[in-house]
């Protein structure tokens, strides 16, 4: 999915399927709305929390399980 691209009818027809949710298209057509205003808001999230400003903010997550040693 582009990050400026809206979300559309067939964006979660496609979801659906490569999430194995077999929803009626009633109930896929009421997705459209919500979903599209809950990518704008991480899109706008991630654009603000990539600022250099707010780096130091963010605690640093580390996985041990994946450090090499």
């Amino acid at each position: 999915m582009k990050k400026d691209a809206p979300v559309t009818k067939e964006t979660v027809e496609r979801l659906c399927v490569l999430a194995d949710l077999p929803l009626p298209p009633a109930r896929r057509d009421k997705l459209v709305a919500p979903l599209s205003g809950l990518i704008a808001a991480a899109n706008e999230l991630n654009r603000k929390m990539a600022e250099g400003a707010r780096r130091g903010v963010l605690p640093v997550t580390r996985f041990p399980e994946r450090e090499e040693g």
